[in-house]
């Protein structure tokens, strides 16, 4: 399967959102204006993976400005069609963010996710982040969230894919 990954256009706004709603089926969609706010926030950071001119998965992501030394970055969503989950379409995406991120001389990465999310977790584990915390009531369901972290001056190069989102 080839994957190819671009920004984030929006063009692509009502497939991202069907991605959503399919990914996140236990709490309310986000609003498209969340997704137009992040594009024209950190378009860099807004990725968009295909497969023969479909849109089958998204991230996004935004680095944080800060002292030099202390800077710091962000994922804010990974989603991928169930069809093509487990083949390597959240790595790439992810490992595309984690990169940019790099080069811009980024320290650490964080996310948020579910407790519950026992598939998510692993995956980011997977990939060198490793949980710092439960975050009580996180989600507007009242679900818990762990705060995971990638450090990247200890991760030079995360880690190959082992699984897929």
């Amino acid at each position: 399967m080839e994957i190819k990954l671009r920004r984030f256009e929006l063009s692509d706004l009502e497939k991202v959102m069907k991605i959503e709603k399919i990914s996140f089926p236990e709490s309310p969609a986000y609003p498209k204006s969340y997704f137009q706010r992040y594009y024209q926030k950190y378009p860099q950071g807004f990725i968009a993976a295909e497969n023969k001119g479909n849109v089958i998965g998204y991230t996004i992501g935004q680095a944080k400005n800060g002292v030099p030394a202390k800077r710091v970055a962000e994922i804010i969503s990974l989603a991928v069609k169930p069809e093509f989950r487990q083949k390597s379409v959240g790595w790439a995406l992810t490992e595309f963010l984690v990169n940019h991120f790099r080069d811009k001389n980024v320290k650490e990465i964080s996310l948020h996710v579910r407790t519950k999310n026992r598939a998510a977790i692993s995956f980011f584990q997977n990939l060198g982040f490793k949980i710092l915390k439960t975050i009580k009531n996180y989600y507007r369901n009242g679900d818990d969230a762990y705060l995971m972290k990638l450090s990247l001056h200890l991760n030079p190069r995360s880690a190959s894919p082992r699984s897929g989102i």
